[in-house]
């Protein structure tokens, strides 16, 4: 005789199973199963469905990236300056200051990006058009107030050459960051 199992089912001539337990009122087999509070409701969490370490070191690596292709270009240019006798009028930033600049530029897109991610429905779209938008006026700021004009070109190439990768990099890891 099973738990559950009252002597009339017995008597019937009925099989010893639990599911004719229930003939006799008793709830048997099926109480543990009938309360749903044994089984947690799966909430689903607030908030974009981000990996944080993942996010965070895609930012870090962007702000490297920017960084260097800062200080690289900028001494590129620097040297290319040097070599023909002229001295570049960049307001006294030097190669390590791009990379500086570059390196922060890209924790701010990063920044964006998230704000974006919570507070739109299409983050990458409306991202990829504030950080393009935002190279061409970082772009065509020097060549509108620099004089000489070489120099003003010299530099909207830094800034065309921080801007890319930070554009390019964080719409890529953009797309791979979601839970």
């Amino acid at each position: 005789m099973y738990p559950g199992q009252d002597d009339q089912t017995r008597r019937m001539g009925q099989p010893d199973s639990r599911a004719y337990s229930q003939m006799g009122g008793d709830p048997g087999y099926d109480e543990p199963y009938s309360n749903e509070a044994a089984y947690p409701e799966r909430r689903e969490s607030r908030g974009p469905a981000l990996d944080v370490g993942k996010f965070l070191g895609s930012v870090a690596a962007t702000a490297l990236v920017a960084a260097i292709a800062g200080w690289l270009i900028a001494w590129v240019v620097d040297a290319v300056f040097g070599r023909f006798g002229h001295q570049w009028a960049n307001g006294g930033n030097t190669p390590t200051m791009y990379a500086v600049y570059g390196a922060v530029a890209a924790i701010l897109a990063g920044l964006l990006w998230y704000l974006l991610l919570v507070g739109t429905a299409n983050p990458q779209q409306f991202f990829s058009w504030t950080v393009g938008l935002l190279i061409i006026a970082a772009v065509a700021l020097p060549l509108l107030v620099t004089v000489p004009f070489l120099d003003g070109l010299a530099a909207a190439i830094v800034h065309l050459f921080i801007g890319l990768p930070i554009l390019a990099l964080t719409g890529a890891f953009s797309a791979t960051l979601r839970r």
